[in-house]
């Protein structure tokens, strides 16, 4: 009896085993499947018009983001020739401005009377008592530097005003006939009633003709009425004078008549 029993017994946990084992079985049969695996057996079966259309959207996106970076580019290049364009403005601004400061002081270092004119001054006081204008002594100093700065032989440039040649009188005659002419150039501004020592400085350069323009234009001498007087008579022809007043007043020019900016640079040097 006690061996009946007890293979009854293995029989039964055989059967337990064999139930467990279905079970199991079973249950992995039933099992739900990977997440992972649904999303790619689902990216299998789109639709393919839909698949074309993702792609056509990435594609966008690519060119968009192209396009961006090309602009940024643009953008940045633009940017880079402004500040290239203001960097060469202001390079150019400070280059005008340190030559006018220059022209300046070259201008102011030319104001002096050169140590060969002042060698003349006793002649020229000499003459100027002797015509009674000694008064006028350091206007013709000034002169005598703005025509020749004491160089040469007609140190005042006044061969023409006697009917000469230029350059056909010595130093002294030349003085002498300058302050000649000078207490001439008084007399006739005298009696066209202008008072002007301005319009006589010019009047040494252009001749008394000047006068009597001044005389029926304001009495009184402007660079304009010098310039239009000059215009008048040139016939508008236009040469270059590389002096420094010019080149500041407009680049270096005067018209073919005499010197229209002859007053402004005697006075300089006085």
């Amino acid at each position: 009896m006690a061996i009946k029993e007890s293979s009854a017994q293995g029989n039964t946990k055989r059967a337990g085993k064999t139930n467990e084992v279905l079970r199991k079985t079973t249950d992995a049969g039933t099992a739900k499947p990977d997440q992972n695996t649904i999303g790619k057996t689902e990216k299998l079966n789109r639709d393919p018009d839909e698949q074309d259309r993702l792609e056509a959207r990435k594609q966008a996106e690519r060119r968009k983001r192209r396009a961006q970076m090309r602009e940024e580019r643009i953008r940045i290049a633009r940017r880079q020739r402004i500040l290239a364009a203001a960097l060469v403005l202001i390079l150019v601004l400070a280059f005008v401005f340190a030559g006018r400061q220059v022209i300046n002081h070259q201008a102011w270092a030319q104001s002096t009377l050169s140590e060969k004119v002042l060698g003349y001054k006793d002649l020229v006081k000499k003459y100027a008592k002797q015509e009674k204008i000694e008064k006028y002594t350091d206007t013709l100093l000034a002169i005598m530097m703005a025509e020749t700065k004491g160089e040469g032989s007609d140190v005042m440039q006044s061969s023409e005003s006697k009917g000469l040649e230029r350059n056909s009188l010595g130093p002294e005659e030349s003085i002498e006939q300058a302050c000649i002419y000078y207490a001439a150039l008084i007399e006739i501004a005298h009696n066209l009633d202008i008072k002007d020592d301005k319009a006589l400085i010019q009047s040494y350069n252009y001749g008394p003709g000047y006068l009597t323009y001044i005389a029926n234009n304001g009495k009184k001498h402007t660079e304009n009425l010098a310039i239009e007087y000059a215009k008048e008579h040139s016939g508008g022809e236009k040469v270059r004078f590389m002096h420094l007043y010019a080149i500041k007043k407009n680049g270096g020019w005067i018209y073919k008549f005499g010197n229209m900016f002859y007053e402004a640079i005697v006075e300089s040097y006085m």
